[in-house]
């Protein structure tokens, strides 16, 4: 189900807004200028502020989803403050005919790549360290109702989800690292066991993977620009399309 119509209105006004911008626009210059808010005037702020957040909503959905017609913004630090930046919008290719996502110019984004980055992290930390309280406590449901079928899958799980790096790092007061990359430094060590072996056999296999993970991308990015057919001014002609779209609401 389509946002509401005022949603989708809310998303392009304030992606047209930021995305003509140079730099990029305060929360309370978008309330005022594209949302309408006027301070001490009849309607709350928080009234307004919730339909900014539904419309940045529409906007990550549209984006996962490959929705056309909806704009992709997010915060990032400025000084003591955060400014908002259009970074997406998804468009119908005219000469495909196919929902694409058309990256905006809109500047210096280092700021809030390191913002999400340690969203990211935390959210994943977090997550992880629940995730192993629940598997500890299934390990012992198991051990208890000598299920060992289900121990033995549990176990497995466990060096996939990174549950075993997280207690093997936290027992030696290590900062988390995945399981391959834990055991090899792990004090104490007074004879060399064979899945240390197997865990520096991993790391030379990562090591591998990645290197060919480079080789693939570099002729992948030279693909996948050819195969797209996104024209070099795709930004200016979705910006027109936002704005047709918009008038059309």
């Amino acid at each position: 189900m389509p946002p509401a119509i005022r949603t989708q209105r809310a998303n392009l006004m304030i992606g047209l807004y930021l995305a003509r911008g140079r730099f990029g626009a305060t929360l309370d210059d978008i309330l005022q200028v594209r949302l309408g808010y006027t301070p001490g005037g009849r309607f709350p702020r928080e009234q307004y502020e919730k339909l900014f957040r539904n419309a940045q909503r529409a906007g990550r959905e549209a984006f996962r989803k490959r929705t056309p017609g909806y704009f992709t913004f997010n915060a990032m630090p400025f000084g003591n403050r955060y400014i908002y930046k259009a970074t997406w919008y998804v468009w119908i290719n005219p000469q495909s005919g196919q929902p694409q996502t058309v990256p905006l110019l809109a500047g210096d984004l280092a700021s809030m790549v390191r913002t999400r980055s340690r969203d990211v992290d935390t959210r994943e930390s977090t997550t992880r360290s629940v995730r192993t309280a629940d598997n500890i406590n299934e390990q012992r449901q198991a051990i208890q109702g000598q299920d060992w079928s289900a121990l033995q899958d549990l176990q497995a799980r466990m060096i996939e989800d990174g549950s075993l790096g997280e207690i093997l790092s936290g027992f030696h007061g290590l900062q988390y690292a995945e399981i391959q990359k834990i055991i090899p430094v792990l004090p104490n060590r007074p004879m060399r066991f064979q899945f240390q072996r197997d865990a520096q056999n991993i790391q030379q296999l990562s090591r591998r993977l990645r290197q060919a993970q480079d080789s693939l991308g570099r002729q992948l990015t030279s693909w996948v620009m050819l195969q797209t057919g996104v024209p070099n001014n795709a930004p200016q002609l979705a910006l027109q399309q936002a704005q047709q779209r918009l008038a059309n609401l």
